[in-house]
C-alpha cells in the first residue's frame, strides 16, 4: 500500500468517526494539542495536492478544525488586555482602600464630608458612587442617597414591592420599574446602588461588607463620627477583600470571557470534577482548560465555544495565575504582618515610609493628646513635628542608609507628664539597599528626668535583645519558625532558624522554646491567628518578581473582630429600650459587640483614645471572670444589664447637670464590672465561711472590695489596659469614684444611701446637692446602687426571670450552708418550697415596697427626667405579684 492510499484510508476512518461523534453513536475526548497536530497535517496535504480528495470544504475533520482551532488574533489579544486590566484595576483596590485608611486616621470628620467620603468607598465596592441607604427606626424612615430625594417614597416602593412578589430573601430587583439599580436588603435596612457587574458579588463575605456600608452610613446620618470605628470597618472590607482574592480573579476571567468571546464560561474546582491534565473537548463540545500550579491543578476553566487559539491563550493563563499567585501571597504576608504589629502592640504608633519618604503605612490615629504630632499629606515632608525631633529623624535615617545597622533610637518626645519613646527601623533586600523605614512612637510613660533607656546612640547589641524579647511575642501567637521570619524581616538578622534560637538563648531572652508550642485560647481569642500548619513555616523563593522569603498560606483570620465593631439600626433601637434583655442574646460575641456599643454610642471610646483591640480583650476577660463560676444570678448577664441601666441614665443626659463625661464614664465601666468574680453567694455567707475574701476585707464589704480589686488587677495588665491613655491625675479620680461606685452597691448600705438621699432632696432648694467632692462620689454611687436593683424595674416577664434566677442562687448558698453546718439564712426562699411560686410573690412586693422603689423614687427626683420607664414598670409589676399572692 503506497502512502497515498494509507493517508486516504485514514483520513476516511477520521471522518467516519467524527460522523459518529456527531451522532452521538461516539464519545471520545480529543485534545486541542492533538487537533492542531491535525492541522499542520492539513498544510502538509495541500503541499501534496491531496485538498481534493480528503480535505475537501465537506469534510468533518475540516469542520472539526475550523471550530476549534481557528484563530483570531485580534479577538485573543482584546481578551487577554481586558484580563490584565480588570486584574490590575482589583489589585489598585487595595491601595485605593489603603489610601482611604491613611485619609481617615488622619482627616478632620464633619458633616460636609462625609458623603464625599462614603461616595469613595461606595466607588470602590459597589461599582459607582451613587447610592441609597434607607432604614426604619421606631417607624420613622430616615437615610441618605446621592441619587433619590424622595427617601419616604422610595421606603413605601421598597415595602410594597416586598409584599406583592413576597420576597424574603436578600436581593430585589426592578424596585423602581428599571434595570438600572440594585437593591440589598439586610434585616432592617436597603442599600440601593447602580447595577455594576462587579466580581465582588461572586463571594459570600460581599453581604458583610455591604452590611458594614450601611453601618457607616447610619453612624454619618446620626452625626456618629468615630475615627476608630471607620478604621476598624475600612481594614475589614480589605481584609475581606483579602481574604477572598483568589476567587474575585477567577471571577474576574470568567466575566472577560463570557463577555469578549460573547461564549458561556464557568470557573470549577478539581474537587468537583477531575478532567485530564491537559486542554480537552468534553463530550458536550466544551473546551477544558486547567490551570495549574507547581504541576498541580488549581482550577478549570471551561468555555462552551471558543473562536480563538485555546494553545496559545492557555499559555497566557498559567503564566498570569503563576504571577497573580505570587502577587496576592506577598499582599497577604505583609497585611498579615500589619495585623501583627496592630494586635501585639496596641498602644505604639506605627508609621512606615518607603525608600523615597512616602507614607505607605500608619498603624492607628494619632491620639487626640499627641499634640505635639500631625500628619497633613502622605510623605515624610507632611510629617508634622518639632524641628529638632524631624532633623533628628532624618538624621537617623540617613544614618540607617550609610551603615549595615538595622535599627536606632531616634528622641524622646516629651509632652504634659508624659513621654514617648521614638525608634527607627530599617527593612534591607538582598542587596542590602534600604526598601522601607519604620518609625515606632512607643506607648507614652510617665516622662522622668533622667531616662537611661534613651541615650545619644544605643548599642547594637542592646538593641537586639530589646527587639528580640518584643519579636518573640508572636512565639505565643504561632509557630517557632514564624517568629523568626518576622524577625528577619524586621531586624534584617541573615540567620537561620536555630541560629536566632542560639542568639537569644545566649542573650537570655528565651529560656526554652518548643516548636511544637500550643496555642492557648487566650490566643485564640485575638482574633488574628488561630491554627497553623508546620508546612506554613516553610520559605518559598518568588521566581517572578524577586527572591524573597514567604510565609505559605498565611489566613488572616481577624476579621471576625471588626463585626464586633459595627452597629445597624436594630443595635440602636434594641439599647434604646429600658428592657432590652440581654439573656436572650446566647452567642457570646454578640453580648460583647452589645458591651462595646454602651461606650461607643456614649462617645467614651473616641473620647478617651481607648484602642479598640485593648478593649475588646478588656471585655473578654471581664466575661470570663463574670461566667466561670456559672452563677445563675451574679454573671456577666446581671453585669451588662446594671451597666445598660446607667447607659441609659446616661443617654437621657440627666447627670450632666451634676457630672463631666469622665465621671460618667466611670459610672458606666464600674456598673459594668461591679459584681465582677462574684462567687454567687453574700458577704454574710463569706463572714460565716471565714473564706479567704472575708479574712482579707475584714469582714467588711466584702465581695465589693474583692470586685473592685478584680477590676483594677485587670486593668494593671497593659494588654486590658484601657485607661491607658489618661493622665495620672485622671485615674487616680477614676479609681476613688469607681471604688466607691463598686461598694456602694453593698446592699448593707441600701438604708443608709436612702437617707441621705431624703436629707439632701429636704433642703433643697435652699441648700445645692452638691456643695463638695464628696457629695459628687455619694451621689454616683448612689446612681449605681439603684442600677443594682434593676431588675425588678424591666417588664414584668424579665423581672419573673431575674427572680428565679436569684432563687436558685439562693437554693445553692441554702445548700452549702447545710452541708458546711453554717446558720442557714432564713429570708432565702429555696427551689422546691411548698407554694414556692406564691411565696415568691410576696417577696418580690416586699422588696419592691421598702427597697427597689425608694431607690428609684429618690433618684428620680435628683435627676429630674430619665426614669419614667422603671418607675411605672415598678407600679405594673406590682400588680402583676398581687395576682401570684
Amino acid at each position: 500500500m503506497n502512502l497515498t492510499t494509507r493517508f486516504v484510508d485514514s483520513f476516511s476512518l477520521t471522518d467516519d468517526l467524527l460522523t459518529q461523534i456527531i451522532q452521538d453513536k461516539q464519545t471520545i475526548s480529543l485534545s486541542l494539542r492533538q487537533l492542531s497536530k491535525l492541522h499542520h497535517l492539513q498544510k502538509m496535504l495541500e503541499e501534496f495536492q491531496f485538498l481534493n480528495i480528503v480535505y475537501s470544504d465537506q469534510s468533518r475533520v475540516r469542520k472539526m478544525m475550523l471550530t476549534r482551532t481557528k484563530s483570531n488574533l485580534n479577538l485573543q489579544q482584546q481578551l487577554c488586555y481586558q484580563i490584565d486590566k480588570k486584574i490590575e484595576d482589583f489589585m489598585n483596590l487595595f491601595k485605593k482602600l489603603d489610601s482611604i485608611l491613611f485619609y481617615t486616621m488622619n482627616m478632620q470628620l464633619m458633616s460636609e464630608n462625609c458623603l464625599e467620603f462614603l461616595q469613595q468607598i461606595a466607588d470602590l465596592i459597589l461599582g459607582s458612587p451613587a447610592f441609597t441607604v434607607i432604614y426604619e427606626i421606631n417607624k420613622k424612615v430616615n437615610g441618605m442617597s446621592t441619587h433619590i430625594k424622595d427617601i419616604e417614597n422610595a421606603y413605601q416602593k421598597l415595602l410594597k414591592f416586598k409584599e406583592s412578589t413576597n420576597v424574603q430573601g436578600s436581593e430585589l430587583d426592578n424596585i423602581f420599574g428599571t434595570n438600572e439599580l440594585y437593591v440589598y436588603k439586610n434585616k432592617y435596612s436597603y442599600l440601593i446602588y447602580d447595577v455594576k457587574d462587579v466580581p465582588f458579588k461572586a463571594f459570600p463575605d460581599y453581604r458583610l461588607i455591604l452590611d458594614q456600608f450601611i453601618s457607616l452610613a447610619y453612624d454619618f446620618q446620626k452625626e456618629i463620627y468615630d475615627k476608630e470605628n471607620l478604621v476598624s470597618i475600612i481594614r475589614g472590607i480589605k481584609s475581606r477583600f483579602i481574604k477572598n482574592s483568589t476567587r474575585i480573579c477567577q471571577e474576574i476571567i470568567r466575566q472577560q470571557v463570557t463577555e469578549v468571546l460573547s461564549s458561556q464560561c464557568w470557573i470549577e474546582m478539581p474537587d468537583q470534577i477531575q478532567y485530564m491534565n491537559d486542554l480537552i473537548i468534553d463530550q458536550h463540545g466544551h473546551v477544558v482548560l486547567p490551570v495549574k500550579l507547581d504541576k498541580k491543578i488549581k482550577y478549570y476553566i471551561k468555555i462552551e465555544s471558543p473562536n480563538i487559539d485555546m494553545i496559545t491563550f492557555s499559555d497566557y493563563i498559567q503564566q498570569l495565575w503563576q504571577r497573580l499567585t505570587y502577587q496576592l501571597k506577598d499582599l497577604k504576608n505583609e497585611e498579615f504582618l500589619k495585623q501583627m504589629l496592630e494586635v501585639n502592640s496596641p498602644n505604639k504608633l506605627y508609621i512606615q515610609l518607603d525608600g523615597e519618604g512616602n507614607i505607605r503605612y500608619q498603624s492607628c490615629c494619632i491620639p487626640d493628646s499627641w499634640y505635639f504630632m500631625l500628619i497633613k499629606g502622605g510623605s515624610l515632608e507632611d510629617l508634622q513635628l518639632e524641628q529638632v525631633n524631624k532633623q533628628s529623624l532624618i538624621q537617623k535615617m540617613q544614618e540607617l542608609k550609610s551603615s549595615a545597622k538595622g535599627a536606632v533610637s531616634v528622641c524622646q518626645i516629651c509632652f504634659g507628664d508624659k513621654a514617648v519613646d521614638v525608634d527607627l527601623f530599617a527593612k534591607r533586600n538582598e542587596e542590602d539597599d534600604i526598601t522601607d523605614y519604620y518609625i515606632v512612637f512607643n506607648a507614652p510613660k510617665k516622662k522622668f528626668e533622667d531616662d537611661h533607656r534613651i541615650s545619644a546612640q544605643m548599642s547594637s547589641e542592646s538593641k537586639l535583645q530589646e527587639l528580640s524579647k518584643a519579636a518573640l511575642i508572636n512565639i505565643k501567637m504561632e509557630k517557632l519558625s514564624k517568629a523568626c521570619i518576622v524577625m528577619r524581616e524586621y531586624l534584617k538578622v541573615n540567620l537561620t532558624d536555630e541560629e536566632i534560637i542560639d542568639l537569644l538563648k545566649e542573650k537570655d531572652v528565651l529560656k526554652e522554646v518548643y516548636n511544637q508550642q500550643s496555642i492557648t485560647d487566650d490566643i485564640r481569642s485575638s482574633y488574628v491567628m488561630e491554627y497553623y500548619k508546620a508546612e506554613s513555616s516553610k520559605v518559598m523563593r518568588d521566581p517572578v518578581q524577586r527572591s524573597q522569603q514567604q510565609i505559605i498560606e498565611t489566613e488572616i483570620t481577624n476579621i471576625k473582630k471588626f463585626d464586633l465593631y459595627t452597629l445597624d439600626a436594630n443595635d440602636i433601637s434594641n439599647l434604646s429600650d429600658y428592657s432590652f434583655d440581654i439573656t436572650v442574646v446566647q452567642d457570646k460575641h454578640e453580648q460583647l459587640r452589645y458591651t462595646w456599643a454602651l461606650f461607643h454610642l456614649c462617645n467614651f471610646i473616641d473620647l478617651y483614645q481607648i484602642n479598640k483591640e485593648v478593649f475588646y480583650q478588656f471585655t473578654v476577660i471581664v466575661q470570663e471572670k463574670y461566667s466561670y463560676r456559672q452563677n445563675p444570678f451574679h454573671n456577666f448577664d446581671h453585669g451588662f444589664t446594671v451597666a445598660h441601666a446607667c447607659y441609659y441614665i446616661i443617654k437621657s443626659k440627666s447627670m450632666n447637670q451634676y457630672f463631666d463625661k469622665f465621671i460618667q464614664f466611670t459610672a458606666l465601666l464600674s456598673a459594668l464590672c461591679h459584681d465582677i468574680d462574684h462567687t454567687g453567694r453574700n458577704n454574710h455567707f463569706e463572714s460565716q465561711k471565714l473564706s479567704k475574701l472575708a479574712l482579707r476585707y475584714n469582714d467588711e464589704s466584702v465581695l465589693e472590695n474583692h470586685h473592685a480589686s478584680v477590676m483594677f488587677k485587670i486593668l494593671q495588665k497593659e494588654k486590658y489596659n484601657i485607661l491607658s491613655s489618661l493622665s495620672q491625675d485622671q485615674f487616680q479620680i477614676f479609681r476613688k469614684y469607681a471604688i466607691a461606685n463598686i461598694l456602694g452597691t453593698d446592699m448593707k448600705k441600701h438604708f443608709e444611701i436612702v437617707k441621705q438621699l431624703e436629707l439632701k432632696l429636704s433642703k433643697l432648694p435652699d441648700e445645692p446637692f452638691i456643695q463638695k467632692e464628696e457629695d459628687k462620689k455619694f451621689l454616683s454611687s448612689a446612681i449605681i446602687h439603684t442600677c443594682d436593683l434593676t431588675m425588678q424595674s424591666k417588664t414584668f416577664k424579665m423581672a419573673q426571670k431575674w427572680s428565679n434566677r436569684i432563687a436558685t442562687e439562693f437554693s445553692d448558698q441554702v445548700a452549702e450552708e447545710k452541708q458546711l453546718s453554717l446558720p442557714i439564712t432564713q429570708h432565702f426562699l429555696p427551689l422546691g418550697t411548698p407554694n414556692f411560686n406564691q411565696l415568691l410573690a410576696k417577696q418580690e412586693i416586699s422588696f419592691i415596697k421598702f427597697i427597689v422603689k425608694p431607690a428609684y423614687d429618690l433618684t428620680a427626683q435628683v435627676l429630674q427626667t430619665g426614669l419614667e420607664v422603671p418607675l411605672k414598670n415598678l407600679e405594673d409589676n406590682l400588680k402583676e405579684w398581687e395576682n401570684y399572692k
